[in-house]
C-alpha cells in the first residue's frame, strides 16, 4: 500500500463492501434499536477499504448511495409527517444529508491512504485531520440552511456515561470528533496488521501476541478520549456526592393527541376536558413541583381570557404550578411557547421557540413558493428573541430557574448552553413527536435531549405529545416514563425525581468556551489538508 492513486484489483467490490458495512454498522449505533458499541467500530471497514485506494469513480458511487441509504434508513419515519409531503422529504432531506457523509468519505479516501510510508507525526496528524473534518461538517450541517442537526454521531452514545461524560468538556460534536479519532486509530492498527502479515507470514505465522505487539500509536491515541471518559466520570461522580441538592419532582402529561386532529376546533372541548382530567389525576396526591404538558397542548392562545381562567382554576384545585406549551400572540404572529401557569394567572414573559422549523412554523420564500407550512395556523411563527428563564418553585418553596427549548430546539446545543449561562438550574424540554409515528423519530430526538443534559451539566425534564417524556440526569442517564415497557401511551404520570445544586454551581467547560473543539479539529483537518497536498505534489 501506497501513498498513491493507483487502483487494486476488485477496486468496486472494494468500495462497496467498505462503505456498506460502515452504512450497517452506522445505522445499528442509534436507537432504539442499535448499541452504542457499534460507533468504536462502524467507520473502520470503509476506512479499511480506503486504505487499498480503490478507483476514485467506484468509491464516489459506493460513498454516495450507501450514504443515502443509511438516512433514508435512519429517517423513514419522515413519511408520516404530513403526507405525501413527508414522502417528499424523506428524499431530500436524506439526500442532503448523505452529501456530508459521501464528502467525508472522500476526504477519507483522499488522506488516509496516505498515511502508509509516513512518518508518526504525519499519520498523526491525518487522523487527527479526518476526525476534524468530521467535526466540522456536523457543525457546518447544524448550521446553514436553517440547519438541521439531528443524529450527530455522539447520540448513538446515549445510555453510555462514560462518554456522555465527555460531553462537559468538549460538547457534542467533540464527542463525535473522539468517537471518529478511535475509529480511525483502530483502522490504522488493522491496515499495520495486514502489512505485518503480508511482509512476514512466509517466515512465521502471526498469531495474537504479534497483534499486540503491533499495536500502533495510532491506537493509543485513539483510546485516549475512552480513558479522559473515565476519568470525567470518576470526577463528576466525586463532585455530585459531595454537594447539598434539592429534589424536584415533576409530573407529565402525555396527551397523544393525532397531531392533525388537535387543531381541530370541533374536538376542542373533548381535548381540554381530557387534558384537565389527567392533570388533575396526577397532581392531586400533591407529590409534583410542578406539572409539564407538551409543545402547543391544545389550540387555543395566552390571550384568551376563558382559556387563561380555566388555567388558573385548575392549578388552584391541583395546588400545583403548570407549564404549558401554549401558543403566544406576538405582534402580526405567534409564539410557540412555553408558559408558567399559577393560581394568580400567567407568569409573563413566557419563553419563545428560537429555532423554528422551516415548512412547519413557516416557509422560506413563501411568496414564491406553492407551499403552505405544516403547523395549520394562518400567520407564520414568530421566532423568539433571547433565552427567557422561567420560574419554578418546589412545594418547600425553593425557587429555581428553568430554561425551556420547544420541540426542535434541543437539537441545537448553542440553544441550550445560552440558558445554562443565563443561569438556569434545569432544562425543560416540550415537544410533539406525535408527527413520527411510532417509530424509531422519538428515541432519536431524546438522544439530542440526553447530549445537552451532559454538556451543560444541567438535569431535563422532558415531556411529549407521543413520547418521549421523562427526565434526564446531569450525566446523561435517562429515565424515560413507561407504560407496558413502552413510551408511547396516553395519561399522565410524575418522573423520576431530579435533583439541583442547592447553590449555584460553576458552568461546565463547554458552557464556558463552547465549541471550542469544533475549531481545534478544523485546524488540524487544515494542516492535514496541507499536508496532502504537498505529499501529492
Amino acid at each position: 500500500m501506497t501513498g498513491t492513486d493507483a487502483s487494486s484489483p476488485g477496486s468496486g467490490r472494494l468500495a462497496w463492501l467498505g462503505t456498506s458495512l460502515t452504512a450497517l454498522l452506522l445505522f445499528l449505533s442509534f436507537g432504539p434499536l442499535g448499541h452504542p458499541f457499534w460507533a468504536f467500530i462502524a467507520l473502520v471497514p470503509a476506512a479499511v477499504a480506503a486504505a487499498f485506494n480503490p478507483e476514485w469513480r467506484d468509491w464516489r458511487r459506493a460513498g454516495f448511495a450507501t450514504s443515502w441509504v443509511l438516512w433514508i434508513a435512519l429517517l423513514v419515519w419522515l413519511r408520516h409527517v404530513y403526507p405525501p409531503l413527508g414522502w417528499l422529504g424523506l428524499v431530500l432531506l436524506t439526500a442532503y444529508c448523505a452529501l456530508y457523509l459521501s464528502g467525508w468519505l472522500l476526504l477519507l479516501r483522499w488522506i488516509f491512504p496516505a498515511c502508509a510510508g509516513a512518518g508518526l507525526p504525519a499519520r498523526l496528524l491525518a487522523i487527527a485531520g479526518l476526525a476534524g473534518a468530521w467535526g466540522l461538517l456536523e457543525w457546518t450541517r447544524a448550521t446553514i440552511l436553517s440547519g438541521f442537526g439531528w443524529l450527530p454521531l455522539a447520540a448513538s452514545q446515549t445510555g453510555n456515561p462514560v462518554m456522555l461524560s465527555l460531553c462537559a468538556w468538549v460538547g457534542p460534536i467533540g464527542l463525535s470528533i473522539a468517537l471518529v479519532l478511535f475509529n480511525l486509530g483502530f483502522a490504522r492498527w488493522i491496515v499495520r496488521l495486514i502489512e505485518s502479515y503480508r511482509e512476514d507470514a512466509r517466515l512465521a505465522p502471526v498469531g495474537p501476541a504479534g497483534w499486540l505487539r503491533r499495536l500502533t500509536p495510532e491506537l493509543y491515541v485513539g483510546l485516549l478520549p475512552i480513558a479522559g471518559g473515565f476519568i470525567a466520570l470518576l470526577a463528576a461522580n466525586a463532585t455530585k456526592a459531595t454537594i447539598p441538592h434539592v429534589t424536584i419532582t415533576p409530573a407529565v402529561v402525555q396527551t397523544d393527541f393525532d397531531p392533525n386532529a388537535k387543531w381541530d376546533g370541533g374536538r376542542l372541548q373533548e381535548h381540554l376536558r381530557l387534558v384537565e382530567t389527567m392533570t388533575i389525576d396526577v397532581a392531586g396526591a400533591r407529590q409534583a413541583d410542578f406539572v409539564l404538558w407538551p409543545e402547543a397542548a391544545l389550540p387555543l392562545t395566552l390571550e384568551s381570557e376563558a382559556y387563561v381562567e380555566r388555567l388558573k382554576a385548575l392549578s388552584a384545585v391541583t395546588d400545583t404550578t403548570l407549564l404549558i406549551g401554549a401558543i403566544d400572540r406576538r405582534g402580526a404572529g405567534y409564539g410557540n411557547a412555553a408558559a408558567v401557569v399559577t393560581s394568580e394567572g400567567v407568569r409573563k414573559p413566557a419563553y419563545a421557540k428560537r429555532h423554528l422549523v422551516p415548512f412547519g412554523e413557516y416557509v422560506p420564500f413563501a411568496d414564491f413558493l406553492p407551499l403552505r407550512k405544516v403547523v395549520p395556523i394562518e400567520t407564520d411563527c414568530v421566532a423568539g428573541t433571547g433565552p427567557t428563564l422561567l420560574p419554578l418553585s418546589t412545594r418547600q418553596g425553593r425557587t429555581f430557574m428553568a430554561g425551556a427549548l420547544v420541540c426542535y430546539e434541543d437539537v441545537f446545543p448553542e440553544l441550550a448552553r445560552e440558558h445554562a449561562l443565563a443561569g438556569a438550574d434545569v432544562l425543560v424540554v416540550i415537544t410533539n413527536d406525535a408527527w413520527y409515528g411510532r417509530e424509531a423519530g422519538a428515541y432519536q430526538h431524546a438522544a439530542h435531549s440526553v447530549l445537552l443534559a451532559a454538556a451543560t451539566g444541567l438535569p431535563v425534564v422532558r415531556c411529549g405529545n407521543a413520547g418521549w417524556s421523562g427526565t434526564i440526569d446531569p450525566l446523561g442517564r435517562a429515565f424515560p416514563v413507561l407504560e407496558e415497557g413502552s413510551i408511547y401511551f396516553r395519561g399522565a404520570r410524575l418522573a423520576t425525581p431530579v435533583r439541583i445544586p442547592r447553590d449555584r454551581q460553576p458552568e461546565t467547560f463547554w458552557v464556558r468556551h463552547g465549541d471550542w473543539a469544533v475549531g481545534l479539529g478544523g485546524l488540524c483537518f487544515a494542516l492535514a489538508y496541507l499536508w496532502r497536498r504537498r505529499r501529492a505534489a
